[in-house]
């Protein structure tokens, strides 16, 4: 039977009153350091709108005397917890979202569904027999904290697939190079591949993949990705997520996947 949201869900967010102030935002974020804020309209926990860690770092002294509805979201997607974590993903992965808020047919709040809780669980959706280089790239690409980045690296070990992961950031003259050079010199380090100039090629067949999607999508712009590389079943994946753009803090999360013959 699939997971649903209810099953892996936060049912007690950090929920504040429309309101609010943004100082009062402020000292809560500090003191609960949470990855999103869930904002009501009343005290029926009605949603009316949610505020990202991408919005707690544009808050300036300026907005501190301002209500929450001055720095929060509302033209956002929400699901109800009876959707499968299959929808719920593919729902987060189409936003800029970095959690989704749950709410019933009325839409009164019921919890928060964020990636941390879908990159924990999404393992049961999928069992490790299913697992391909592709997709284990993407997971790992895609966990938020080193628990979690443990956790997946331990899973893809068992199927018997080789990982990596590394961190890349640059502009976007040298976000190719370095792309290349994180995912080589780190798949050497984690043993993926040998000190071999055909397995480099390999790694960097699939970095050029990962690279070419993301000009087409943000062409001349640098980026900071995690990056994930999965050999297994005779070929080797690739997996880039972060953002890309100008104002990193502010732009969207997306997945870049390439792959190459091994």
């Amino acid at each position: 039977m699939a997971l649903l949201v209810q099953d892996v869900m936060e049912t007690d967010p950090l929920i504040i009153d429309i309101d609010c102030s943004v100082f009062r935002l402020r000292e809560l974020i500090v003191v609960r350091q949470p990855e999103s804020v869930l904002v009501r309209k009343n005290s029926s926990n009605a949603f009316a709108g949610i505020i990202n860690s991408s919005d707690f770092a544009a808050i300036t002294e300026a907005d501190l005397d301002d209500h929450v509805e001055s720095v929060m979201e509302t033209d956002v997607p929400t699901i109800r917890k009876e959707r499968t974590l299959q929808e719920a993903a593919a729902l987060i992965s189409s936003s800029h979202l970095e959690a989704l808020p749950v709410v019933d047919e009325n839409g009164i709040i019921k919890g928060l569904l964020s990636y941390r809780d879908l990159i924990k669980d999404i393992v049961k959706i999928e069992p490790l027999q299913d697992l391909t280089p592709e997709s284990s790239a993407i997971f790992l690409a895609m966990t938020k904290d080193a628990e979690q980045e443990e956790y997946w690296l331990q899973k893809v070990t068992r199927t018997g697939f080789k990982a990596a992961i590394t961190q890349v950031g640059a502009n976007a003259e040298k976000l190719p190079i370095k792309l290349r050079e994180a995912a080589v010199v780190s798949s050497i380090a984690r043993s993926v591949i040998k000190e071999d100039p055909c397995e480099k090629m390999a790694v960097s067949a699939a970095v050029r993949d990962v690279y070419l999607q993301c000009h087409i999508i943000n062409p001349g712009l640098g980026g900071g990705f995690k990056v994930a590389i999965v050999r297994g079943d005779g070929r080797i994946a690739v997996a880039a997520f972060g953002r890309c753009g100008h104002s990193l803090s502010n732009g969207t999360e997306q997945i870049f996947v390439g792959s190459n013959i091994i």
